[in-house]
């Protein structure tokens, strides 16, 4: 009876596993596919082998985004403090797949952030004026640029005001190695 229940069971599950595809995401330097699950590793390994091999983009021909700042400083942050860090990974990984990021941060996250001298080192780095909401300057550099905005804020709020942001909206994913972009 238990044998029969145990196999009742592992093809349960069998069946549970072919129902759920494996979620896929891009490798940023290769630009393979790969499963959620293994995407790390082989990250870690591609960013090795592709350190000579990679085409040189000159900057007119990178596409270029800009970043919400505060939506990544605060992506996966240790109680609640924001971190450079990830503004870091995000640059260096977007610029690494051919793009050009400018990052828009608020004022206010300069005096949260965990380590604010680092964020003197962060190139194209637009900080919106005190009092001011920063996704207005998101909004306003995207459309001067003719540029895609890299959040995964929906903006909800801006919905009526700026119903183009939902087509230039691109989510992301924040690796220890860097951003990926879904």
């Amino acid at each position: 009876m238990r044998v029969g229940n145990y196999q009742k069971g592992i093809h349960f599950l069998k069946i549970l596993e072919d129902r759920k595809l494996p979620k896929r995401a891009r490798c940023p330097h290769c630009d393979r596919l790969f499963d959620r699950r293994v995407l790390d590793d082989h990250i870690v390994k591609c960013r090795g082998r592709s350190t000579g091999r990679e085409k040189r983009v000159t900057m007119t021909t990178r596409k270029t985004l800009i970043v919400d700042g505060n939506n990544v400083a605060y992506h996966l942050s240790y109680n609640g403090v924001p971190r450079v860090e990830n503004l870091l990974n995000a640059q260096h990984s977007l610029i690494a797949s051919g793009y050009w990021p400018v990052i828009v941060i608020s004022a206010a996250l300069k005096h949260k952030i965990d380590r604010p001298e680092v964020l003197n080192q962060i190139e194209n780095l637009v900080e919106a004026q005190r009092g001011t909401n920063d996704d207005l300057l998101i909004f306003s550099e995207a459309q001067k640029r003719k540029a895609d905005i890299v959040s995964n804020d929906r903006f909800l709020n801006w919905q009526k005001s700026h119903p183009w942001v939902a087509s230039r909206l691109r989510r992301y994913r924040l690796t220890p190695t860097g951003l990926i972009l879904s």
